[in-house]
């Protein structure tokens, strides 16, 4: 998990370079802006990886043969019908086998895209002086019991104030995990006070720490989840405020669809057709 995390990081600051003048525009702006970027990226590779000319026909033919099924019905001439929809079905499975290589071809950049917006695109940066909440999470023998409390403390840099006691107790988390899973759960409020990308909240339990990263003031965000290899301390948490198309489209967490994504594919889908039209691609 940690290699997939410091892949899909390298992918993200890469593509900061080509991709990074979007996280300027509004947020809203951005998600259309890739979206169409995918769309088109989707048509010009139909166009340039299958034979149009024969898809222009088989296109024309295929009008031609549902005319010519309509007015067999209308006949009542079943024997031509049968015909007719054997020879659309022929027709429709070879333009199938045009599809692949459209596919295989976007696929790459496709995913490359998705790295980056799901690193640069989910949350609004925090910016500074905006209050955050941290939270981390613990097993459940780490949970304060009657007579036995456990403690855990936050080590935040000069440049972020914690608000509280940086010293809490480790105490049942309210919401269940995965199956009614019961974890441990303490909570800081901090507000970062000057503009960084590096900042760095330490977090202790028992006799381990964990390191998690925060970002104020920037147009990037640190990953708001981070999970840890040390059963003391399982995941870190900072806050941020999702970010949702139009202030209102919401994600699908049933299948793990963020709401950019579902707002990404509610205009990629209807886009696609649309500049295939548009720009003659069959």
């Amino acid at each position: 998990m940690e290699t997939l995390n410091l892949v899909s990081d390298w992918i993200a600051r890469t593509l900061d370079y080509p991709l990074g003048w979007m996280l300027a525009l509004p947020r809203d702006v951005a998600i259309v802006t890739i979206a169409i970027g995918t769309s088109l990226l989707l048509t010009l590779a139909r166009k340039w990886t299958t034979d149009q000319g024969y898809l222009l026909r088989s296109k024309n033919d295929i009008r031609r043969l549902k005319q010519l099924r309509r007015e067999a019905k209308r006949a009542k001439d079943k024997s031509a019908v049968k015909r007719i929809r054997t020879t659309i079905g022929m027709i429709n499975l070879t333009k199938m086998k045009s599809e692949g290589l459209p596919l295989l071809v976007s696929i790459v950049p496709i995913a490359l895209l998705a790295i980056w917006a799901l690193a640069r695109l989910d949350y609004y940066p925090p910016k500074v002086g905006e209050p955050l909440t941290v939270k981390a999470y613990y097993p459940v023998s780490s949970i304060s019991q009657a007579g036995r409390f456990t403690h855990t403390h936050l080590v935040a840099p000069k440049s972020v104030e914690v608000k509280g006691e940086a010293v809490q107790e480790v105490r049942e988390d309210p919401k269940k995990g995965p199956g009614g899973q019961v974890n441990g759960l303490a909570e800081w409020n901090v507000v970062p006070t000057v503009k960084s990308d590096s900042l760095v909240l330490v977090i202790g339990h028992q006799d381990q720490t964990v390191e998690h990263p925060l970002s104020a003031g920037a147009d990037i965000y640190a990953p708001p989840l981070k999970a840890h290899s040390s059963g003391k301390i399982q995941v870190t948490e900072v806050m941020l405020k999702r970010a949702k198309f139009l202030g209102f489209v919401p994600g699908i967490p049933e299948i793990m669809f963020p709401p950019w994504l579902v707002a990404y594919l509610i205009i990629v889908i209807p886009f696609v057709p649309l500049l295939r039209r548009g720009l003659k691609v069959y």
